[in-house]
C-alpha cells in the first residue's frame, strides 16, 4: 500500500490565505512545467527509464521518447493539487484516495513497484528548493499586509501633504 503523497511549505505568516492560493497555483505550475522538462529541484535532470520499461507495451504505445519527463499518459501531473492554502501553509499533493499516490511514491523514492527505494533512480518531482520558492514568489510581486498598509498610508499622508500646500485661487466671478 502506497503512502498518502503530500508536500508541506511555509510561508511567512503575513501572507494571508488569498496570497497563499495564489501562491500555491503557481508552484503547482511551475513543478508541472519543470517536471515536463524533465526535470527535477534546481534544474537536475530525472534519472533515465530503466532498459525494461523502455521494451515495455506502455512506454511503446505511449510513444515515448527516452527524455524522461513523468508524462506518459500525463494523469499523474494532471492529478496534482492543492489540498491546502492558509495563511502560512500550503500542501500540495494528492488527494488521499488517488491511486496517483502510488505513482508518485514510486518516481519519488524510486522504487517503481519494489518494496525497496533506490535514491539513483528516484524522481521527486515535487521537492522545490528554496531558490525556486523564492523566485515563485517574487513573480508574483506579492508584499506582505504590513508592507502593503504601510505604502497605503504613506501614500495617504503624501497626498494630504500636497493638498495641504497646493493653493486655490479663488475668483469673484470676473474674468480678468
Amino acid at each position: 500500500m502506497s503512502s498518502w503523497i503530500k508536500k508541506e511549505i511555509l510561508l511567512p505568516t503575513d501572507y494571508d490565505t488569498e496570497d497563499a492560493q495564489t501562491v500555491a497555483e503557481e508552484i503547482l505550475n511551475f513543478i508541472v512545467e519543470r517536471s515536463k522538462k524533465g526535470l527535477g529541484s534546481d534544474g537536475d535532470k530525472f534519472p533515465g527509464y530503466s532498459k525494461s520499461y523502455m521494451e515495455s507495451d506502455a512506454f511503446k504505445l505511449g510513444g515515448k521518447s527516452k527524455k524522461v519527463d513523468l508524462t506518459l499518459s500525463g494523469e499523474m501531473l494532471d492529478s496534482l493539487e492543492i489540498l491546502q492554502a492558509k495563511r502560512g501553509k500550503i500542501v500540495i499533493g494528492f488527494a488521499k484516495s488517488s491511486d496517483m499516490n502510488g505513482r508518485a511514491e514510486g518516481n519519488i523514492l524510486g522504487t517503481y513497484g519494489t518494496s525497496k527505494p533506490d535514491p539513483s533512480r528516484a524522481r521527486n518531482f515535487m521537492e522545490l528548493s528554496g531558490k525556486e520558492l523564492s523566485k515563485i514568489i517574487r513573480s508574483l510581486d506579492i508584499l506582505p499586509k504590513d508592507i502593503q498598509n504601510q505604502i497605503a498610508r504613506d501614500a495617504k499622508a503624501g497626498a494630504i501633504d500636497i493638498i495641504d500646500k497646493f493653493q486655490f485661487e479663488v475668483s469673484d466671478g470676473e474674468d480678468g
